[in-house]
């Protein structure tokens, strides 16, 4: 078996760990058990655990990429772009096959109060996030489907929001309504700041 194939076997490994129990629970043996290897095998790829679990957020960050920013939809960009990112993106974890919840969000919520290099690359992917979402916000309020004045960032920290209770309600309280709702609060936000005539004209009356 080549070094490639047996890295990213491991890797594989790992990011269904991660994805079914959690980062903190990865260790050396239960990614080597999981990927039928011995111990040593897995050391000889990622000598440091804190290597192995930084690899397995970029193997993460990357299944999402491609899950949510990977497929040309036709809808050109603007509101339409945006919306139909946040559906993909609220039900990622299914798409793509995980076998539990997402581990970039996991991991944000298990490194909160464990400082160092692991938990700046949590922080790092959650960037990304946020940076798409700022993105696709000012790219619908350029095409003027979102008012002018939308607070960007404050609309991201939002949606960002609605992602994150989600995956709560989802995976760690089952509950079968979360895509729902998520959908739902999505529309209600929107609804508040896209620019159509009527929104744009009460929008104008309120500022004089």
């Amino acid at each position: 078996m080549s070094g490639q194939v047996t890295r990213t076997r491991i890797l594989r490994a790992g990011f269904d760990l991660a994805s079914a129990e959690g980062l903190c629970r990865i260790t050396f043996g239960s990614v080597a058990g999981r990927a039928s290897l011995s111990k040593g095998g897995v050391v000889a790829h990622f000598p440091h655990l804190g290597d192995l679990k930084r690899s397995i957020l970029d193997v993460a960050l990357d299944l999402w990429s491609r899950t949510c920013l990977g497929v040309d939809t036709g809808v050109g960009g603007g509101l339409p772009s945006l919306i139909r990112y946040l559906y993909v993106w609220i039900g990622w974890t299914r798409r793509a096959g995980l076998p539990g919840s997402c581990p970039i969000a996991q991991a944000i919520v298990e490194l909160s109060f464990l400082p160092g290099p692991l938990r700046e690359a949590a922080a790092a992917a959650e960037s990304v996030w946020r940076q798409t979402l700022i993105m696709l916000i000012r790219d619908a309020i350029d095409k003027r489907h979102l008012l002018q004045d939308t607070d960007v960032a404050q609309l991201a920290w939002d949606l960002l929001g609605i992602y994150l209770s989600h995956h709560v309600s989802s995976h760690s309280l089952r509950d079968p309504d979360a895509d729902r709702k998520a959908q739902f609060s999505v529309k209600r936000i929107v609804a508040s700041i896209e620019a159509t005539s009527e929104s744009s004209a009460h929008h104008s009356q309120g500022g004089q």
